[in-house]
């Protein structure tokens, strides 16, 4: 399952992440085409009120991927607050959905992430980032691939990035339980 959390359109780190699903079946959810609400911490409260927004249900279609894929840019040093907001709300299923744990256990991430000013070294944050998270929910961090890239649809222009994404595919298509010969895109 691809998450997206870029604003631009045609968005380098997206173009990214259709290199490293190339040919594999996948739903695709762009965060910014969906209402996330931002965290509302009750985990201390007897209850934790449900949100009206969008959360729930892609939420219920990640706990069913194999394979999360992460493709964002680097927004002043860390991850778009769309992500970080939908990331935080884990914190309510944590809560309040008694499987949420046993159902991020042993998925496997693929991390994409793209920068203007050496993304290599100052996305290392971010990439250490979801290595913790990952951690902690008994998921497996298995590649990363980092590209430099700073005006919309020239990501084309790091050859580094690409050959990443193409490696990162095939380990992809390697792995036991992967659907190849389509993709299948749904909006989120």
């Amino acid at each position: 399952m691809l998450i997206s959390a870029s604003t631009h359109v045609p968005s380098n780190s997206t173009l990214l992440a259709k290199l490293v699903l190339k040919g594999l079946v996948h739903q695709e959810v762009n965060l910014n085409d969906v209402k996330i609400f931002d965290v509302q911490d009750f985990r201390f409260a007897p209850n934790w009120p449900r949100q009206n927004d969008d959360y729930y249900g892609i939420i219920e279609q990640l706990k069913k991927a194999k394979i999360i894929v992460f493709a964002t840019p680097i927004y002043w040093y860390g991850i778009p607050a769309i992500l970080k907001s939908f990331i935080d709300r884990w914190s309510e299923s944590l809560k309040v959905d008694t499987n949420f744990r046993e159902a991020m256990q042993g998925k496997k991430l693929v991390l994409i992430i793209v920068g203007g000013d050496d993304p290599v070294v100052k996305g290392q944050v971010i990439i250490d980032q979801f290595k913790y998270i990952c951690e902690f929910l008994g998921m497996k961090l298995i590649v990363s691939v980092v590209g430099e890239a700073n005006r919309p649809d020239t990501i084309s222009n790091d050859p580094n990035a690409l050959y990443e994404a193409k490696r990162a595919n095939i380990i992809l298509k390697n792995l036991p339980d992967v659907k190849t010969p389509v993709s299948k895109f749904l909006k989120g």
